[in-house]
């Protein structure tokens, strides 16, 4: 048996993005693996120090933050939140009890903290990339300055001339590839991440990690606009574009919001769904009024309706490792319109064909080719038929990624036989 710690640097909770709800399926395969393989630990942020049992050989610990950022008033509106603490002494106990820690986030406190005491205790360390922590930090601040200081002098030195959060991203990945230089194995998530790995840490081994699809969850059997209505408010006439994910400028929100408005304008009866909670949720709901429906936050329960129900999946995000939420809309019979920068472009096989690759963020561009699937039933017909197929022929469930992707690779680094 191989006794697994993993880290995530994250707030446990029932409505969460995509990093966290990957390790909650990994959790439940891992539930019906043989006890005698693996004895699974996941870490996450937690409002108290607590430890929930998912089986005899799985379970959850919550750690209490040192410094989370949800204390700090100019920080509320991170992303997501975590501990700014350079050491969480709760998790030491646990560390020492492993046969190999896996950290998600090396850049936050149980990534520092795991990198320290596997050094001093001659434990393997590995790691997985999960998000893009340097880009979204870039994005973030410079929204945040452009937000604070608007159009001064002061900003367009610190954006135009010193070009700050340019700087600041470069200074986050150079600490990333330190961290890497440290690890037994690391798994990136997007091809572009397989290149940079091969030439920032050559010598460290390195595999992908694949998201997984429950087919029971994500299904076009699921489509109901009346109980759409019934639950939710949503109107059954309109055509309807759903957006799930964060609703801040690090997901393009407004891309989505300002397409939207465009084809009203056109008199095209289209009708928004966001699902998710942000700091630009207020500014997308005066932009389009009736015609959006904010959701917030569901469990993952709930979005099987939703997007099966929906008629077109709109994600201008630039910034993911995968997109979870683009593997269930094409899972639930959805075209998935998405940027042309990031991972999500690996989940289309062919532009056109089983999704829409838009490139740039001109919200009339996003317009037009939304229109486009809107005047052409027959072929959006085709191209939904396409997506779902897609998915069923290539996308693998969770238990296949964990046995396959994870399992194998934990097992040789701890030197349990396979």
């Amino acid at each position: 048996m191989v006794a697994v710690h993993v880290l995530i640097d994250l707030h446990w909770q029932n409505a969460v993005g995509g990093h966290v709800k990957s390790w909650f399926q990994f959790a439940k395969v891992a539930q019906i693996i043989p006890g005698e393989l693996i004895d699974l630990t996941l870490h996450f942020q937690g409002d108290r120090h607590e430890e929930i049992a998912l089986s005899p050989s799985v379970r959850y610990v919550l750690h209490r933050p040192r410094l989370s950022t949800n204390r700090l008033p100019f920080l509320h509106d991170v992303p997501s939140h975590t501990d700014l603490s350079p050491y969480a002494p709760t998790l030491v106990p646990y560390l020492g009890r492993s046969d190999l820690v896996h950290t998600t986030h090396p850049l936050f406190t149980f990534g520092k903290t795991a990198q320290g005491v596997c050094n001093r205790l001659n434990k393997p360390l590995v790691s997985s990339i999960h998000t893009n922590v340097p880009l979204y930090a870039k994005v973030y601040l410079e929204e945040k300055l452009q937000h604070m200081l608007g159009e001064t002098a002061l900003s367009h030195l610190l954006l135009q001339r010193l070009r700050l959060p340019e700087r600041y991203q470069a200074r986050l990945e150079r600490k990333l590839n330190r961290y890497w230089h440290t690890c037994q194995h690391i798994w990136y998530g997007q091809p572009q991440e397989q290149q940079e790995l091969l030439q920032s840490v050559p010598h460290v081994p390195r595999s992908q990690l694949r998201r997984g699809l429950d087919w029971e969850m994500f299904s076009p059997r699921k489509r109901d606009r009346l109980q759409l209505q019934n639950l939710y408010g949503v109107p059954t006439q309109p055509f309807l574009l759903l957006f799930v994910g964060r609703l801040d400028h690090c997901k393009n929100i407004m891309t989505y919001g300002q397409a939207l408005k465009i084809l009203l304008e056109r008199h095209i009866p289209v009708h928004g769904i966001a699902v998710g909670k942000g700091n630009q949720g207020t500014e997308i709901k005066a932009l389009l009024g009736e015609h959006l429906s904010l959701l917030g936050t569901l469990d993952q329960e709930k979005l099987g309706l939703i997007y099966a129900s929906a008629d077109l999946f709109v994600f201008p995000s630039e910034t993911e490792t995968v997109g979870n939420v683009v593997l269930e809309a094409k899972a639930s019979g959805l075209i998935p319109c998405v940027s042309d920068q990031g991972g999500v472009t690996q989940l289309i096989e062919t532009s056109g064909k089983d999704g829409l690759i838009i490139p740039g963020q001109n919200p009339a561009d996003w317009a037009d080719s939304i229109q486009a699937l809107y005047e052409q039933p027959d072929h959006r017909e085709l191209m939904q038929t396409s997506a779902y197929n897609h998915m069923r022929r290539t996308w693998p469930s969770w238990e296949t990624v964990f046995k396959e992707d994870l399992l194998p690779v934990w097992r040789a680094i701890a030197q349990v036989p396979v």
